[in-house]
């Protein structure tokens, strides 16, 4: 260390020495390969399935078989905090830890123990392999504030912990003692030297590096101070072409207002002239008919009266006259409609940018009928209804239909009311849109222009939506019992095969759940399955990721053959072209595929790690689909990558995230008859179902259907959705 031992505590950062999972003070520090530390208790928390990714640089690291204690301790920053600590708690007045009275005259480099000077005494005396290196106590002092490395308590061999680490094994490329040379490390077979003199060659080994960072150092510093440049030009250039833009929208709502007030004087005057007229032809039909009925009016009462009072010679005389009066009053057509009706509208235009316009005013009235309905959905699916004009006459209906006000509202069986979507289809026709939650009939009803819609309402039924139909299993090792459930997949008699990983077995069931047939291997020992698939002749193939290879038997169990050892890596997914009847085994350490012909030839390979097109970052499972296209997911790049039958790229779909579109570490992934695709969204627990092209579709389950790290999948002929639920040990089936 350069710096003052005195000083430490105030030029270290205390964050330097704080785990970054628990945010507390490292408790046994262990160090990644990345060099990243963390407390080993928080690494514990971190490990699945003999690995554990590094929460700082998403690196995944193999464990070995001691798990979380065979990696390194930080050796350095375990001394660094107890020299943080000891420095924090430093008193001038400090008594001896030994009488705890005396006063302190002498350090112990081997214990960092502080005696008086007869416990130094008895203390150097002890009989043990340590050295027990005593120093006056202010030669100590001086020393930790000058060159604290050198007063350091020395390090003990973790196989003989009595002795100190002197030796460095080239052969091992670990710290040795004296011991582990005679026992552990034979001169005949082992080369090692002093650990001083490995440090040395190190540390010289070392300046090179850093000199290399630091060139990269300045190299960031550089190019953070031009980004920086052009984070300020960008601001500068931000405000100069803001205050263009607000005097450019100043100018334009100036103009689109005279627009506007022009467009509307001409609305209003084409209202205002219609209505003139239309009023001018009423008026004078009132005053006709109110002619005709004061004449009537005025001729029956004379006849009342005459009739009444008058004798019979001046009713006779009247007679001429009366006959040819009511004749004429008779002929007068006293039953007519209106000649104008009271129709007049005016529709705004939803898009007044586009058109330039406020609107039009409509005065011939038009008939809208329901054209068509989904009668029956599920509960959680959308009722969709178009309706359109049906004045086949008019040359103008689609512009009429248009711009009219649709208004549209749904009655739920419990009463209440819900306004539904309509949406312009810019085409004559509007389509009426809303989602059902609750069971039951429910009634759609329809206006334009507030006048109801012929056809409507329109009484649909809305039913029970499908979702998780059946969940067998349970966690264990017995019969119909799962343990690390990894990959599922269809045989040909229709039963669900399961591949478990821990339990180093397959189980095969209906797809109701009932138990039917235990594969295991006698001659193979730690067979571990992830995945199988099924040949057209009903040959099983397995991969055996235990033994890094891939085992085939028929549907009896029987062993047929195995292959790849040695040049798969670390086998997880596999499937069969129903094209060409190739293997494609997903090589998870590899990041790659390898392709082989069922009899274990090897065709090809292709992939490698990357986040590119056709680069993988621990892919997974695979399926393929009716015409050869074979889908991987992508589980480190969070995507879907799709390939033709040959290994070469087509496209790929999915992103990081929980989205429709988007995916956290994607596992299983399946293709159904029809081209669709089913992908298990390991960390959101869902099934996401998406055409071949990677549209959205829909979610298969529910969150209430807890789902807890899905695995694998496939599909059965009749659609229904079989899931490996790791989490829960079971497994878990969808209808859809």
């Amino acid at each position: 260390m350069a710096s003052s031992g005195s000083q430490l505590p105030e030029q270290i950062d205390e964050n330097f020495l704080l785990c970054g999972i628990c945010c507390e003070r490292y408790k046994n520090p262990k160090i990644l390969r990345c060099l990243h530390s963390f407390c080993e208790p928080c690494l514990g928390k971190l490990e699945e399935e003999g690995a554990i990714t590094c929460p700082v640089c998403r690196r995944v690291h193999e464990l070995t078989d001691n798990g979380v204690a065979g990696i390194q301790v930080n050796i350095f920053l375990n001394d660094l905090i107890a020299l943080f600590e000891e420095q924090k708690s430093v008193n001038t007045s400090k008594k001896c830890d030994g009488c705890e009275q005396g006063d302190v005259t002498k350090h112990c480099t081997d214990c960092s123990f502080d005696f008086c000077s007869i416990c130094a005494t008895t203390h150097g005396k002890l009989p043990t392999t340590k050295s027990h290196r005593l120093l006056r106590f202010d030669e100590y002092m001086a020393a930790k504030s000058g060159d604290p490395a050198s007063v350091q308590p020395p390090v003990y061999c973790n196989t003989h912990q009595d002795y100190q680490v002197k030796f460095y094994c080239d052969t091992c490329n670990r710290t040795i003692c004296l011991m582990c040379t005679a026992l552990d490390h034979p001169l005949t077979k082992h080369q090692y030297r002093c650990v001083e003199d490995a440090a040395k060659e190190f540390t010289k080994n070392l300046h090179v590096v850093i000199d290399k960072v630091k060139v990269k150092e300045i190299e960031a510093n550089n190019s953070k101070l031009k980004v920086q440049q052009i984070f300020g030009s960008l601001e500068k250039c931000f405000q100069r072409e803001e205050e263009s833009l607000r005097k450019h929208i100043r100018q334009t709502i100036d103009e689109i207002t005279h627009v506007i007030q022009e467009n509307g004087n001409k609305l209003l005057t084409e209202l205002k002239g219609d209505y003139e007229k239309r009023k001018l032809n009423l008026t004078a039909q009132l005053k006709e008919l109110d002619i005709a009925e004061n004449d009537l009016t005025s001729t029956r009462e004379y006849v009342e009266k005459l009739m009444h009072y008058g004798n019979a010679s001046q009713l006779m005389t009247a007679m001429k006259g009366v006959d040819h009066q009511t004749e004429e009053l008779l002929k007068v057509q006293t039953q007519v409609e209106p000649v104008e009706d009271d129709y007049m509208e005016f529709q705004p235009c939803d898009d007044f940018c586009r058109g330039k316009s406020l609107g039009s005013v409509k005065f011939i009235p038009m008939v809208y009928k329901v054209d068509s309905v989904t009668p029956t959905v599920r509960v959680g699916e959308d009722i969709t209804c178009t309706i359109r004009s049906v004045n086949d006459s008019s040359p103008k209906k689609e512009e009429i239909l248009y711009r009219v006000k649709v208004e549209a509202e749904m009655k739920t069986p419990d009463g209440n009311t819900e306004k539904v979507e309509v949406k312009d289809n810019e085409n004559g026709t509007m389509t009426l849109k809303t989602r059902v939650e609750v069971e039951g009939e429910h009634e759609l009803s329809v206006t334009v222009c507030k006048k109801p819609v012929a056809g409507a309402p329109v009484n649909i039924k809305v039913i029970a939506k499908k979702g998780l139909v059946c969940k067998f299993g349970e966690k264990g090792s017995g019969i119909g019992q799962f343990n690390s459930v990894q990959g599922v997949t269809m045989m040909r008699n229709v039963d669900v095969l399961v591949a478990e990983y821990s339990n180093q077995r397959l189980q095969s069931f209906t797809v109701n759940g009932r138990h039917r047939k235990m594969f295991k291997f006698a001659n193979i020992n730690n067979f571990k399955p992830y995945d199988a698939a099924v040949s057209v002749n009903g040959n099983v193939f397995t991969t055996d990721a235990g033994n890094k290879q891939v085992i085939v038997c028929d549907e009896n169990g029987e062993l047929i053959r195995c292959f790849g050892k040695g040049k798969i890596q670390y086998p997880i997914g596999i499937a069969i072209n129903p094209v060409n009847g190739r293997v494609y085994i997903v090589d998870k350490s590899a990041h790659c595929i390898h392709i082989y012909d069922q009899d274990g030839n090897h065709i090809k390979s292709f992939g490698r790690n990357g986040s590119q097109q056709g680069q993988f970052s621990y892919p997974w499972f695979v399926c393929i689909d009716t015409i050869g296209n074979v889908y991987v997911s992508d589980s480190g790049n969070h995507r879907i990558q799709v390939f033709n039958d040959d290994g070469q790229f087509l496209y790929t779909f999915g992103s990081f995230g929980s989205g429709d579109c988007q995916m956290n570490f994607p596992q299983g992934v399946a293709v159904d008859k029809h081209g669709y695709v089913y992908v298990v969204d390991y960390n959101n627990n869902r099934i996401v179902k998406y055409e071949s092209n990677g549209k959205f579709v829909c979610r298969i389950n529910e969150v209430s259907d807890g789902l807890h790290h899905p695995k694998g999948v496939c599909v059965t002929d009749d659609d229904r959705v079989i899931v490996a639920d790791n989490g829960n040990s079971c497994i878990k089936v969808f209808t859809q």
